[in-house]
């Protein structure tokens, strides 16, 4: 047996547990972020996921391990195109630098609605969870964003969180609610117009008077 006959029989499993890992991740997302921790079993997962019973044991330590994994999947994706556009972020000015997070969170939200769901699942409850979700990927983020509102718009800390829950809310809440928005207007609210006009609509919002 060759070396390269050897290597791609190790390859062969290591490629096929990668792959029902990711179904995994997949599936989970979207149930945790519909349905809730504690409503969603194992079993649950491995169904939506089309693998067979027991494999999300093999290859997770715990539920609350495989948890971890799915949010960090679902905030590490937002990260990776966040970094694609800092280039762009690093050319403009102050109130530009802003306008752009806001621009980026909304067209983000318009793509990935699973973000805010599984936000809305988590963060009405003090659990680990929301304690594990602010510590490890929301606070960071938010202090960059307090430090680019604290220089172009000059406001403190105490303005801040009223303008951080005002953008955060407006910028994903009628993608989360996208059916209601439909039967309601007759609007899919994740066509690109749409988007387009949500971020410049709550971008005035959010820059005229927020020092007062």
């Amino acid at each position: 047996m060759t070396e390269a006959t050897t290597v791609k029989r190790t390859r062969r499993p290591q490629e096929r547990a990668e792959v029902t890992r990711q179904k995994l991740i997949e599936a989970a997302v979207v149930l945790f972020s519909e349905r809730g921790f504690e409503s969603v079993s194992l079993r649950d997962i491995e169904n939506a996921a089309k693998v067979k019973r027991g494999l999300l044991s093999y290859h997770f330590d715990s539920k609350d391990e495989f948890w971890k994994v799915v949010a960090d999947s679902i905030f590490n994706n937002m990260k990776v195109e966040f970094d694609q556009r800092l280039a762009i972020l690093h050319e403009l000015p102050e109130g530009g630098r802003l306008s752009f997070i806001v621009r980026f969170h909304v067209g983000y939200h318009a793509r990935h609605p699973e973000l805010s769901r599984l936000m809305s699942q988590e963060a009405t409850h003090d659990t680990w969870r929301i304690k594990y979700l602010v510590d490890t990927h929301i606070r960071p983020s938010c202090k960059a964003t307090q430090e680019l509102a604290s220089e172009a718009l000059k406001i403190d800390q105490a303005r801040f969180i009223h303008w951080y829950f005002i953008m955060i809310s407006a910028s994903s809440t009628v993608f989360s609610f996208a059916p209601e928005c439909q039967y309601l207007f007759g609007v899919d609210p994740c066509e690109e117009s749409f988007v387009t006009s949500h971020s410049s609509m709550l971008i005035d919002m959010l820059f005229t008077n927020a020092s007062h």
